[in-house]
């Protein structure tokens, strides 16, 4: 049985690596829901589904995983920033203050065409950061290409005074739920190790 990661995150496919997963890239290039339009779980979900379905249909055979991530702060949803610019500015306004990280999870399992999906939900603190600093984190961080600008790896572990909620959501993968759905479509995810 085929696995097929509907996604282009480089993070992604680097944890279903760490855990021995065999999978087959497959980026749809779909055009996501806009961030106003829905309350970040909703809004995950159906990025998601939008990808898997997209892929799926590539596809006679296999497991089509869809993902999505935003960060939800002070009621509105953040994707990736647009420039280097709006980063700084992302980061600033997080500095001393919590966000929720909202991962979206959509399977389909193309010969029966059985469905399930969940959400993780991860709440994060960033510490107080001086204005002086932010442009040390932002270069310290690479380049801010995630939800909310930001990875919680490497350099990012400066910045959080306190997690709650899985820690492989804020990565984009949240692996214990996407274990879970596997058990929903009556799969077991050992199977796909290698």
């Amino acid at each position: 049985m085929r696995f097929i990661l509907a996604s282009a995150s480089r993070r992604r496919t680097d944890i279903l690596k760490s855990c021995r997963i065999r999978h087959k890239i497959f980026v749809t290039g779909i055009k996501e829901a806009s961030h106003g339009r829905f309350h970040a779980a909703r809004l995950v979900i159906e990025n998601a589904k939008r990808k898997a379905r997209a892929a799926a249909g590539n596809f006679k055979s296999g497991i089509v995983l869809g993902a999505d991530t935003v960060v939800l702060f002070k009621g509105k949803n953040i994707g990736k920033p647009k420039t280097a610019m709006h980063a700084r500015k992302m980061l600033k306004s997080f500095s001393g203050r919590h966000i929720v990280v909202y991962t979206g999870l959509f399977l389909i399992d193309v010969v029966s065409g059985r469905c399930v999906y969940g959400v993780e939900k991860t709440g994060l603190k960033v510490k107080k950061i001086i204005p002086a600093d932010i442009d040390k984190y932002l270069a310290a961080l690479g380049p801010p290409d995630k939800a909310g600008g930001f990875s919680i790896e490497g350099a990012g572990s400066l910045i959080f005074d306190d997690i709650r909620g899985s820690y492989f959501n804020v990565l984009g993968l949240p692996m214990a739920k996407l274990a879970e759905l596997f058990k929903k479509l009556e799969y077991d995810i050992f199977d796909f190790m290698r």
